[in-house]
């Protein structure tokens, strides 16, 4: 009597091979379809898992905005958060570097809620070195997030230096990123 061979587990290989067709030169001969009786019976695969049910949400279809409605501050829902909302956006705009930079850094010290800059706001020269540009260039990105709608201005009081700002997401950019957002989600 001899040993029962032992079966050898199955490399990625074999699997290749397998879905291929080609034999692999380790691979056991095809037993004879002679000798039935003597070989074990095959385990049934498990059955196939049921497919689950697709849930098909509806497309979002971005609304037509008007130039004035498009800079103007956007409108979040219950369900999303300001600090992912304007990152996510932020991140596909079409702004220059030094502009999303200084976003990324005033995004940095604004209220997670609403976008708010506290009572202490930084100034010019302090958002200039805190990212490394010099001032000329910090007050260049400013005034490119004012005009392109990340940036709304409060009126401060007459004695401070400058005027307050809080960070707003444009009606376009939200737009933009909910149409995204809602063709790439699972279901």
């Amino acid at each position: 009597m001899s040993a029962p061979a032992q079966s050898r587990i199955p490399t990625p290989g074999d699997l290749a091979r397998r879905q291929t067709g080609i034999a692999s030169p380790t691979a056991e001969p095809a037993p004879s379809p002679a000798a039935p009786e003597t070989q074990a019976p095959e385990p049934q695969a498990p059955p196939a898992e049921e497919a689950r049910p697709v849930c098909h949400r509806p497309m979002y279809e971005p609304r037509p905005l008007t130039a004035e409605e498009a800079i103007a501050p956007g409108v979040l829902m219950d369900t999303e958060f300001f600090r992912t909302v304007f990152r996510y956006c932020l991140t596909r705009s079409g702004l220059p570097p030094h502009a999303r930079l200084i976003a990324h850094e005033l995004l940095a010290r604004a209220n997670d809620k609403n976008g708010r800059l506290g009572p202490k706001q930084p100034f010019l020269d302090q958002l200039a070195h805190a990212t490394g540009l010099t001032e000329a260039q910090t007050g260049v990105a400013l005034q490119v997030l004012y005009t392109r709608g990340w940036i709304a201005y409060r009126p401060a009081c007459p004695d401070d230096r400058q005027p307050l700002y809080d960070l707003v997401i444009p009606a376009l950019e939200l737009e933009r990123a909910r149409g995204r957002r809602y063709l790439h989600q699972e279901p």
